[in-house]
């Protein structure tokens, strides 16, 4: 009787063996064949910044989210920028040229007075797609002036060169009683404190 056991308990373990190679076998065919319930291949990374943009690749355009709000401590004027990509590159605060969100600030007349009033980073915003940015002004280079408020390409050009109108704020001034606020937009009114 023993010699029929082992052939027996021999046989089991060859059917276990081969069951569980013909069980892996499919579940790899079954891996690298598509899904029925499966999505569509996806479309290949639009093309990211590779040194100075041109025109033909930027077309940016911008909206004022709000009415700007003055930062908790009182040191800065929060305007919030949505940004629409119609352009035909990534826009990235990344790499040797990166593209920020700018400020300059401007007299009644519309003159530049600080060509490098502000920035703040954008996130990568792709062809076809949006974002959102605060930036933030600092009230004391602010007080009596405007805020033109557009992307640049550090090292390279402000986005008007290449047609985006920028968005101005303001002018913005400081109240006329401490008591009704710190600093008035352009309309003489406080500005909001920001949400915390």
């Amino acid at each position: 009787m023993r010699a029929h056991r082992i052939p027996l308990t021999g046989l089991a373990i060859s059917m276990a063996l081969t069951l569980a190679a013909c069980s892996s076998g499919q579940d790899q065919a079954a891996s690298q064949q598509p899904s029925a319930t499966g999505t569509a291949a996806a479309a290949p990374a639009p093309a990211a910044m590779a040194g100075a943009l041109t025109a033909d690749q930027v077309n940016v355009e911008m909206a004022l989210q709000g009415a700007p709000t003055l930062s908790v401590d009182g040191q800065f004027i929060n305007v919030t920028v949505s940004l629409a990509n119609h352009g035909k590159t990534v826009l990235s605060s990344t790499g040797p040229n990166p593209v920020n969100l700018g400020a300059h600030s401007a007299d009644a007349n519309g003159t530049v007075i600080d060509n490098d009033l502000a920035r703040a980073g954008l996130s990568d915003i792709a062809p076809g797609g949006q974002a959102t940015v605060i930036i933030q002004l600092p009230v004391d280079k602010t007080l009596g002036k405007s805020a033109q408020i557009l992307p640049v390409q550090e090292n390279v050009s402000w986005f008007d060169a290449w047609g985006t109108k920028p968005l101005v704020v303001g002018p913005f001034n400081s109240c006329a009683t401490p008591a009704t606020g710190k600093v008035c937009g352009a309309d003489g009114k406080p500005l909001a404190p920001a949400a915390h």
